[in-house]
């Protein structure tokens, strides 16, 4: 459920209250009309957004993410003026500016010039402040020549450039921008993305969709994650990312076991075993420091795991994997690799796995722990934890873990110092099975 939305203060830029918006979809143009004629409903209701809450405070950057279809765009349009809401309420304080569907608003037989006027003018300026930042939102697109071309023979990344160089170069209070750093070129996207910024710094308010969720963390504080319509999840940035990235994983993981896929192509799992109560060895625990599991890359982490055996001779060894939440196999530990064990000649055993520095990234994470014959190949006894860890960064980082690596100069001016090492050594899953200090799980 979202939280309410506070009291009215002066900070805000964007205020909904229960916003809704409501389609009526007609098999065909005929039953509109004999919708009118006879009064009797021809239509059925497509629900793009419902019941949506949000505030965002003046200055701040404002993330809205989903799948295609979860009512994003249609949000942006709302809070744009150019849809009208079929329910609800919205409260817009200062200029909008904004870059929704590519193209519109452009004419399409109009020169690049000819509809940077218009546009501009659409926005609210006059002719002599239009005419004072012409030449700026012209040197920014780059379009040369093309400017004088109609936009109908543009592509697309032009019409982007164009686009954005009118919207942002405008100063607006409150800028919108829907996918538009999708399109273009490299070099265009990085000058886009400096401009975002110049205008954050500056106090514009921004509302910034985009798959690209590296994007939305660079550029927003808070974020809305949207699905089917609704609010999913709303908050800090980093962490309504972290949710929605959790759940494509989740859906990719359903929709592979759903077909059928990845059964055959797992060699690397270690075989089903019995329940428990079959064996002549049982793990009794598994347990994960810190207490919930809740980390950052680089932390420390402790896997306690203890045992039970009904025959003083059986010998074992200890293995733990860890998978992402959509079972993509991420670590494997065993105290073979450690050359520690096999352990054997108690009933009852203790020991712990120390991952000194986590590598892990980001995401949550299933804990596999196995109890395992002397060879590390017969399984007695597994337990599953799911999401037994789940890692939390304060921004966004690709990839899924971390490693060790340096920075080396190769080519410098004769006599130049050396560059400094850039980056500091991280320890890795391999620093847990490789070092003295590795536990000795038979005690």
């Amino acid at each position: 459920m979202s939280p309410p939305i506070a009291e009215p203060t002066t900070d805000v830029a964007l205020r909904a209250r229960g916003l809704g918006k409501t389609y009526r979809l007609y098999a065909s143009p005929w039953d509109r009309l004999l919708e009118r004629l006879t009064g009797r409903p021809r239509h059925r209701e497509h629900v793009a957004l419902s019941d949506v809450d949000l505030e965002i405070r003046r200055g701040d950057g404002f993330g809205v993410i989903g799948q295609n279809g979860a009512g994003k765009s249609t949000l942006l349009k709302l809070l744009a003026g150019v849809l009208e809401p079929t329910a609800g309420e919205l409260e817009v304080r200062g200029t909008i500016s904004s870059i929704l569907e590519l193209g519109a608003g452009f004419h399409p037989e109009f020169s690049g010039r000819q509809n940077i006027r218009i546009n501009a003018a659409l926005l609210g300026l006059d002719s002599a402040t239009v005419e004072a930042k012409r030449p700026a939102i012209e040197e920014f697109c780059e379009l040369g020549d093309f400017l004088d071309r109609p936009v109908k023979t543009y592509s697309t990344g032009m019409v982007m450039r164009l686009a954005f160089a009118i919207a942002t170069q405008v100063d607006p209070e409150v800028l919108i921008v829907d996918e538009a750093l999708s399109v273009g070129d490299g070099y265009f996207q990085k000058k886009c993305s400096d401009r975002i910024l110049a205008l954050l710094e500056r106090g514009c308010t921004l509302l910034f969709c985009s798959h690209a969720m590296y994007y939305v963390d660079t550029f927003c504080t808070e974020a809305l994650w949207l699905r089917d319509g609704r609010i999913a999840a709303r908050g800090e940035a980093t962490e309504v990312i972290r949710e929605y990235e959790a759940f494509l994983a989740r859906a990719s993981a359903d929709r592979m076991a759903a077909a059928g896929e990845g059964g055959d192509e797992e060699p690397h799992r270690w075989p089903e075993v019995a329940p428990s109560g079959g064996s002549p060895a049982r793990l009794v625990s598994v347990r994960t420091l810190p207490e919930g599991g809740v980390v950052r890359c680089g932390d420390s982490v402790r896997i306690e795991v203890e045992w039970v055996s009904d025959d003083d001779e059986l010998a074992f060894h200890v293995g733990v994997g860890i998978n992402r939440i959509d079972e993509v196999e991420i670590i494997s530990l065993n105290t073979r690799e450690l050359g520690v064990g096999p352990f054997s000649g108690r009933s009852s055993y203790r020991g712990a796995f120390l991952l000194p520095e986590l590598p892990l990234v980001k995401g949550d994470f299933h804990l596999y722990v196995f109890l395992l014959d002397e060879r590390a190949l017969h399984v007695y006894d597994r337990r599953i934890s799911e999401q037994a860890l789940r890692v939390k960064e304060g921004t966004y980082r690709f990839g899924l873990v971390r490693v060790p690596y340096r920075w080396e100069a190769i080519d410098r001016p004769s006599g130049a110092p050396a560059a400094p090492d850039s980056g500091t050594p991280i320890g890795s899953s391999a620093a847990a099975v490789a070092g003295d200090e590795a536990p000795d799980l038979g005690r």
